[in-house]
C-alpha cells in the first residue's frame, strides 16, 4: 500500500508578487485531478495572496495543498504577523478598503483557520468540494 502524499501540490517563491503565477498552477493541478470548485479555489488563493502582499513584511511565501477527506485544504505561509480573530468575525462596510478579502474567503470555504508560528503566519482554507 502506498503512503499518502501529505502535500500533493506545492509552490514557493521569495517574492509574494511572483506567487500570482502559482494560482494558474493550482488551477491546473485541481483540474487535472477533478477536484473541487476551481473558481472558488482561484478566488481564495488570490485573496490570501493579496493579504500577504499588502500586509506581510518582505519575504517569501509558501503555498501548498493538503489532501483532506473529501477535498483539499489550501495552506499559505508568509513571514508576517497575520491578522487577529476579530477580523474573521467582522462583516466589512461596503465602502471599506479592508476586510473584504477575509469576508470573501470565509464565504467561499468550508472552513478557515490560522496560526502564528516561529516562522511566520499560516492560513488554512478548506476548499469547497
Amino acid at each position: 500500500m502506498a503512503a499518502a502524499v501529505k502535500h500533493p501540490w506545492f509552490f514557493e517563491t521569495d517574492t509574494p508578487a511572483n506567487a500570482l503565477a502559482g494560482r494558474r498552477l493550482l488551477e491546473q493541478y485541481l483540474a487535472d485531478h477533478g477536484s473541487g470548485d476551481l473558481f472558488a479555489a482561484s478566488i481564495v488563493y488570490g485573496e490570501l495572496l493579496s493579504n500577504v502582499v499588502k500586509h506581510a513584511p518582505p519575504g517569501g511565501v509558501r503555498v501548498w495543498l493538503e489532501r483532506e477527506s473529501g477535498g483539499y485544504t489550501l495552506c499559505m505561509r508568509d513571514s508576517g504577523h497575520g491578522f487577529d480573530r476579530k477580523a474573521l468575525s467582522k462583516t466589512p462596510d461596503g465602502n471599506a478598503e479592508s476586510g473584504r478579502g477575509l469576508f470573501i474567503i470565509r464565504r467561499m470555504c468550508r472552513g478557515l483557520s490560522f496560526k502564528r508560528t516561529a516562522g511566520g503566519f499560516v492560513v488554512r482554507a478548506l476548499l469547497p468540494a
